[in-house]
């Protein structure tokens, strides 16, 4: 099989670049296009000239847009075949494309008049992805600039990842409901309060740090106020960053200035962010694409503004509480609420850790193999840093299906979960207070106990209630098992 588009021009170049999911060939095996998970065949009649350019028209045509990819291609391609190739085919979408790919990604100019005549071309096919909700014609190639973000970061996601069912406009229209059947100010108040602490605690435990009751609260108050802020800038992430930090020595006056990593128990680098200087040009790109207007989708502002600043990890230490956060600010500010029910998304990614793992390890496994390093006594040395595109061009479908979940999960499952634990709580405890003469704190510890296990109070339990009598125990453990029942 001979590799054709980006597989060839990857081998013909030496690139490197993150490993392609599915590259493409020509057999002789085949006589029409074939797909399947690993790879793409085509039929020797699709035999193509062995320049760079048409190589790049191929798989623009066939195979997607590859930012990484094309960056590094013109790394390597004279201009000039471009302006020959543009002058023999003037009417080309694909290689209008291309130069104006050139000139966008280079921030050069090619020596060619603006064409006076033709359609407008897509640089993304609007049916295969998502695009900008406001594309701007260029009129030099007759392109129409659908992208959804700029040179310094550019997020792509094809429309077959982003699950149709259930919209996720419901899905928060939902969770915002979900508090209409608690009539009751106080309990509604503690309902939010609760959601919120679970999603503090939650983010935390997936970090395996347990937060001080003073940062816990801090916290708290930071997700209560969350869509107040309207846009992400350094300075509000670097007040962010100290307050969600384990102490004050971690805290930043700045997105960092040296090179960061991730290792794991036995010492081996499991991701290397960008270089200071790479990271600084992409969070630049990042916040023009959270901040601004080419996409107003809030699943897509969540996953790629909450996944991409983890990617980038500008920070030494804080960016997993800070990424998870940010999935909040764009929900919170798709929602446009005085109020919001946060949704525990948190609470749902501890629950599922295995797949969230697996969707970062997905990014930072091929990323990490760009680097060479050997190990040092506390710090790796790198001798090879990995290429800046790979982090300003990010494919995001894994991301965007996998959040799609979660929030599903989060606002189908947890909230109706929690919701309902609380409402059996409150019945039980002032059916108990009315009966009994305990104090608050026994009889708060009696009724977890027993709901933790499945409506029963084990003996061992009950040998640290001797001072009550078995009838009493019983009646207890019958009101609670009754009053959860109710509130389910």
């Amino acid at each position: 099989m001979i590799p054709v588009g980006y597989a060839h021009l990857v081998r013909k170049l030496g690139l490197q670049v993150r490993p392609l999911e599915c590259p493409a060939f020509i057999s002789g095996a085949v006589n029409k296009r074939v797909d399947s998970e690993t790879q793409v065949l085509f039929p020797r009649n699709v035999a193509i000239d062995d320049s760079v350019t048409r190589h790049l028209e191929f798989a623009l045509r066939h195979e997607g847009v590859n930012l990484e990819i094309i960056d590094a291609v013109f790394e390597h391609l004279d201009p000039t075949e471009l302006v020959e190739r543009l002058m023999a085919t003037p009417t080309g979408a694909h290689i209008r494309r291309i130069c104006f790919l050139w000139e966008w990604l280079t921030g050069q100019s090619l020596p060619v008049v603006a064409l006076s005549t033709g359609g407008y071309v897509d640089l993304f096919p609007a049916d295969r992805y998502v695009v900008a909700d406001e594309p701007v014609n260029s009129p030099k190639f007759r392109v129409r600039d659908n992208a959804l973000g700029t040179c310094d970061f550019c997020p792509t996601v094809q429309r077959a990842s982003v699950p149709n069912t259930p919209v996720f406009a419901d899905l928060l229209a939902e969770a915002d409901r979900a508090l209409t059947s608690v009539t009751d100010p106080a309990l509604y108040e503690r309902a939010l309060s609760y959601l919120y602490l679970l999603e503090t605690r939650s983010s935390f435990a997936i970090e395996r740090e347990t937060p001080s009751d003073d940062k816990q609260e801090r916290f708290v108050q930071l997700l209560q106020h969350i869509g107040e802020t309207e846009f992400v800038t350094e300075n509000w992430m670097v007040e962010l960053q100290n307050l969600v930090v384990r102490d004050e020595y971690s805290q930043e006056a700045s997105y960092r200035t040296q090179q960061n990593w991730l290792e794991d128990s036995t010492g081996r680098v499991t991701f290397f962010p960008p270089t200071p200087d790479d990271m600084r040009r992409a969070m630049t790109g990042l916040e023009a694409f959270i901040n601004g207007t080419r996409c107003h989708d809030p699943l897509l502002k969540a996953a790629v503004g909450g996944f991409g600043f983890v990617y980038l990890h500008p920070f030494m230490d804080g960016n997993g509480r800070l990424h998870r956060f940010l999935i909040h600010h764009a929900l919170a500010r798709a929602r446009a609420r005085e109020k919001d029910v946060v949704v525990p998304v948190s609470a749902v990614m501890l629950k599922n850790i295995p797949d969230y793992l697996a969707v970062l390890s997905g990014f930072s496994k091929p990323v990490t193999r760009l680097w060479r390093y050997t190990r040092g006594d506390i710090t790796p040395i790198v001798t090879k840093n990995g290429n800046g595109r790979s982090y300003r061009y990010i494919n995001f479908d894994s991301e965007v299906a996998f959040l799609h979940t979660m929030v599903q999960k989060a606002v189908q499952e947890e909230i109706p979960r929690e919701l309902a634990w609380l409402v059996g709580y409150d019945a039980a405890f002032q059916q108990i207070a009315t009966e009994f003469d305990l104090p608050n704190k026994d009889i708060s510890a009696l009724i977890r106990m027993i709901q933790s296990n499945q409506g029963k109070l084990s003996e061992h339990r009950r040998k640290q209630f001797t001072h009550l009598p078995i009838e009493a125990l019983d009646r207890i453990e019958a009101i609670t098992r009754e009053k959860f029942v109710e509130g389910g």
